[in-house]
C-alpha cells in the first residue's frame, strides 16, 4: 500500500535559508555545508518519510519575484491546493521587508481559497545575525507584523518560530511542525507518561529516527519537572573497547564536547554500536519486577511496562531548566550519528553518567530512539535498559511502521 502524502508548502524569499533548512533537517546536512548549496529555481518537489509510515510531499518553492507572480495567477491552484502545512521563512536581514510582507499576503490569501484547513507556521530565519541582546525585542517586532498581517487575511491560528541553522531553534521549530502532523499524538504522550513513572525517571523523550526532531516527552514527578543535563569535568569517556580522555564544562556544552570526542576516534562497534560511559558508579535497587513481559492493569485494561519499585527519595531542586535542552541533544546526536556512519559504524546508543544523573539513549522502535534520564542513585541502569527493551513491542503499535 502507498504511503498516505501530506503536501508541505516551503515559500519565503529567494535566499532566506528555506531549502539550507530542509538540507539539514531531512537530507543530514551539517549547517556549514549548506554554503554550497545553490538557489532553487521555480518548484522542487521532495518526498521525505517521516516515521517511516508518513510521506511528507515538500514543495521547496523558489523566492523569486518572477516565481511568485507565476505562484499568484498561472500555477496558483497547482501549487495552493490540498496544502496540509505551510512553512513562510523570513529573512529577519532582509533588504526590502514590504515586498515580503506583500508576498506573504499573497500566500496566505491563496491558501484560505484553496486550502483554509492548512496548518501555518511562520519561521524568522537567520536569527544568529541579530546581537544577542536584541533577539527579543527584534523578534517580537517581526511578530507583531505577523500577526497584523495574517489577521488582515482573516487568518487567526498560525504559529511564529525565531530560527537559526547554527543552533538548536532550527530543531524546536521543526519539531513542532513535524508533530502536529501524527494523527495520534496525543495518545503517544499518555503512554510515555506512564512510562516516564514506570522507570522512575525525570525525563523520558522520544525522536524520530532519521531525522532526530523530538516527537514527544514527558516530565517526571520531580518538583522542577526533570533533572538538568550536567557534566562535570574531568570524565573518561569509554565504550569497552579503548578509552577517550575528554576535558568537559558544565551543562550541555561538556556533552557536546564529549560526543565530537568521541566520533573523532575510531572505537565505534558495528555491532553493538557507540557507547558513551562513565567508570562504574555503585547504584542500589531496592526491589526489581523484571519479568521480561508486560504487566496487565486492569483498570484500564491495557498492558504497561514492568515496574521496578524503589525507595523513595527526596529530590533536591536542580538549576533553572534549559527550554531547549531537547532540541541541543537533538543537534548534538544527530551530528554524532553522522559521524558514525562516516566511520562505517552503526550507531545502537550511548549511556552518559556521573554523580548527578544517568542518561541512556537507545534505538527504541524502528522509527524513533529513546532518552530517559534518571537522577535517583537507586534506580540501577539494568532495570532501565530492561525497561526499555520491555516497552518496544508496546509502543509500536502507537508509532507503526509501514
Amino acid at each position: 500500500m502507498p504511503l498516505p502524502k501530506k503536501k508541505v508548502l516551503l515559500m519565503g524569499k529567494a535566499h532566506s535559508g528555506k531549502t539550507s533548512m530542509r538540507s539539514i533537517i531531512f537530507a543530514n546536512y551539517l549547517a556549514r555545508d549548506t554554503m554550497r548549496l545553490s538557489a532553487t529555481l521555480d518548484v522542487e518537489e521532495h518526498y521525505v518519510r517521516f516515521l517511516n509510515n508518513m510521506c511528507l510531499n515538500l514543495w521547496d518553492c523558489g523566492g523569486q519575484d518572477a516565481f511568485y507572480e507565476s505562484y499568484f495567477e498561472r500555477d496558483r491552484e497547482t501549487i495552493f491546493r490540498s496544502v496540509e502545512l505551510l512553512i513562510y521563512v523570513f529573512d529577519i536581514e532582509s533588504d526590502c521587508p514590504e515586498k515580503d510582507f506583500d508576498h506573504f499576503a499573497g500566500v496566505l490569501e491563496a491558501i484560505e481559497d484553496y486550502s483554509p484547513n492548512a496548518r501555518i507556521f511562520v519561521l524568522v530565519h537567520k536569527m544568529d545575525l541579530v546581537a544577542e541582546e536584541e533577539r527579543d525585542i527584534i523578534l517580537d517586532d517581526r511578530r507583531r507584523l505577523i500577526t497584523d498581517a495574517c489577521i488582515g487575511c482573516g487568518v487567526d491560528h498560525f504559529r511564529c518560530f525565531g530560527t537559526s541553522i547554527w543552533d538548536e531553534t532550527l530543531y524546536k521549530a521543526w519539531s513542532e511542525i513535524v508533530t502536529t502532523l501524527i494523527p495520534n499524538i496525543g495518545l503517544l504522550q499518555s503512554h510515555l507518561k506512564d512510562f516516564c513513572q514506570m522507570c522512575d525517571a525525570d525525563e523520558v523523550v522520544l525522536f524520530e529516527k532519521a531525522t532526530f526532531l523530538v516527537i514527544s516527552s514527558s516530565h517526571g514527578n520531580s518538583d522542577d519537572g526533570g533533572v538538568q543535563i550536567d557534566i562535570d569535568k574531568g570524565e573518561t569517556i569509554k565504550d569497552g573497547t579503548e578509552e577517550v580522555d575528554a576535558t568537559v564544562t558544565g551543562d550541555i556544552d561538556g556533552l557536546t564536547e564529549s560526543l565530537h570526542a568521541l566520533s573523532s576516534s575510531r572505537i565505534q562497534d558495528e555491532q553493538s554500536g557507540a557507547k558513551i560511559d562513565q567508570l562504574p558508579t555503585e547504584t542500589t535497587v531496592v526491589e526489581d519486577d523484571l519479568d521480561g513481559s508486560f504487566e496487565y492493569d486492569a483498570d484500564d485494561n491495557r498492558r504497561v511496562a514492568p515496574r521496578t519499585t524503589v525507595s523513595a527519595v527526596s529530590r533536591k531542586p536542580s538549576r533553572l531548566l534549559d527550554a531547549h535542552r531537547f532540541e541541543k541533544i537533538s543537534n548534538i546526536v544527530k551530528q554524532f550519528k553522522l559521524s558514525c556512519g562516516k566511520a562505517q559504524s552503526l550507531f545502537q546508543g550511548m549511556e552518559v553518567r556521573n554523580r548527578k544523573f544517568s542518561a541512556f539513549i537507545d534505538a527504541f522502535t524502528s522509527n524513533c530512539y529513546i532518552m530517559v534520564i534518571v537522577s535517583d542513585p537507586r534506580v540501577h541502569p539494568t532495570a532501565i535498559n530492561q525497561n526499555i527493551e520491555n516497552a518496544r513491542k508496546h509502543f509500536e503499535r502507537f508509532i507503526p511502521h509501514s
